[in-house]
């Protein structure tokens, strides 16, 4: 423990505010990212912080920023922990910066169509009060039990609604942040400012190294007068994608779109696409008749009725799993570890339309000649977010995850190459930070060039990201 830094964080936050305990350190040293999956940063995950702190408000968040800051300690900015890149790992020495007690929901505003909140809100409990006032959020990520406005944000996170809101980032007006000397900035709640640099997106998508998000005003929407879910089954992926992309063209604007197939089974398997209309009730009508003569068009079908109701009650299961057997156990660090175990990765690719099959046909010949096996090929939100669940058919007995780790490093830098980004939905974090320079490419020199101005000694959040 080290003494003098807990007794001064104290002085910032009361005793209530901080803990070194051993115990504490290794419940809030990591999130989701499992030693498996980790790969190239595994070893990043055993460092220890120092201490965790618990502010309450923006006040409190600028005086720790400014003591960690003159003592050059890391600090690493903690939501729920819920996020699967490692972005909220501890470092060596650090001060996690817990926001979980920064939870208020500030003001939920009919007129305006905006709720304000702190970072530590849970989603759904944000979604809960904009039903309260007649209106919904518009990011629905499976992780909506358990995930912070903050870590949306940080992480740009995309949801089942992305198709009609676009992901979390889309959804903010405006931003405070506090730098890393303990500066504060505010940005306006609009929609659009004739100056030109957007200081608020400088923040969205930075995975706290740039700034510690402190409050955000988000969109709200008003709930829709009629929604329909559908879905419709095509021969192979290729007739399906041709239809949401036929889709796109014609006009046809749905709120959720999630399309896939699961090709374990061998041979060129079914593919079905989930569809969801919202909005009047005329518009609604409209727009499901038109993507049924869409998918009929392109050899689709209709999925059964059952599986679209499972499928939209179903969609936070995961997150409500991770929640009892990790997040509320006695040992969530341990929980984490032996849920790390499984030897199979999800990566989320953004691309552009038409050059998403060419795409999933070289990833197909990567994955075949390094033994790596395909569960599900899928789309998402957009014809342009292309995902894959992949799994090492060596088995667990495998002694190393060096093949999955050389063969993910691979398809990703093929998507790179092929004009695309090699993640869309769940941020970088430590996982991916080696991959960073080739992402930004000419823009790696400026993106480094502003993290050093806005934190000029390094403390926010470092390996993350940038590295």
């Amino acid at each position: 423990m080290n003494t003098a830094l807990h007794r001064d964080l104290a002085r910032i936050l009361g005793e209530d505010g901080v803990a070194s305990d051993t115990e504490t350190l290794v419940r809030f040293g990591g999130d989701a990212l499992g030693a498996y999956r980790a790969f190239r940063a595994t070893s990043q995950l055993d460092s220890r912080a120092a201490a965790v702190a618990w502010p309450t408000d923006s006040g409190q968040v600028t005086g720790l920023l400014r003591y960690a800051n003159s003592n050059r300690i890391p600090v690493v900015p903690y939501g729920a922990g819920t996020g699967v890149m490692g972005a909220a790992v501890s470092a060596d020495g650090a001060i996690v910066l817990n926001l979980q007690r920064m939870n208020n929901i500030l003001d939920v505003s009919a007129g305006d169509f905006t709720a304000r909140t702190q970072p530590g809100v849970i989603l759904e409990d944000a979604h809960a009060a904009m039903k309260s006032e007649g209106l919904r959020l518009g990011h629905d990520p499976w992780s909506r039990p358990i995930a912070t406005v903050g870590g949306a944000i940080s992480t740009d996170g995309v949801g089942y609604t992305a198709a009609a809101h676009g992901p979390m980032g889309d959804q903010v007006l405006g931003l405070e942040v506090v730098l890393a000397d303990g500066e504060t900035i505010r940005t306006r709640a609009v929609p659009k400012s004739s100056y030109g640099p957007s200081l608020e997106r400088l923040f969205i998508g930075s995975e706290g190294t740039l700034g510690v998000i402190t409050e955000a005003t988000i969109k709200a929407f008003r709930r829709p007068e009629s929604r329909v879910m559908r879905s419709f089954v095509f021969p192979e992926f290729e007739a399906g994608f041709e239809a949401i992309v036929a889709m796109q063209a014609e006009g046809v604007s749905p709120a959720v779109m999630d399309y896939g197939d699961e090709p374990a089974g061998g041979g060129a398997p079914e593919a079905t696409l989930y569809v969801s209309f919202e909005g009047f009730a005329a518009h609604v009508e409209t727009h499901v008749a038109q993507a049924e003569s869409v998918c009929t068009r392109h050899d689709g079908r209709d999925g059964e009725p059952g599986e679209v109701e499972q499928y939209w009650r179903t969609r936070h299961s995961s997150a409500e799993r991770y929640r009892e057997e990790v997040l509320n156990s006695p040992d969530p660090a341990a929980r984490r570890l032996r849920r790390s175990s499984y030897r199979m990765d999800y990566l989320h690719m953004a691309l552009p339309i038409s050059q998403v099959l060419e795409y999933r046909r070289r990833c197909a010949l990567i994955l075949e000649e390094r033994d790596i096996g395909v569960r599900e090929w899928s789309v998402w939100g957009r014809p342009e977010f292309f995902s894959m669940l992949i799994v090492d058919e060596r088995g667990s007995d495998a002694p190393e995850s060096r093949n999955m780790e050389q063969t993910i490093d691979a398809v990703l830098t093929l998507a790179q190459d092929m004009g695309g980004t090699m993640e869309y939905c769940h941020g970088i974090g430590l996982k991916l930070a080696h991959l960073t320079p080739a992402e930004l490419g000419s823009g790696y020199k400026p993106a480094r060039d502003i993290k050093a101005a806005l934190d000029p000694n390094g403390i926010l959040n470092p390996g993350k990201l940038l590295g």
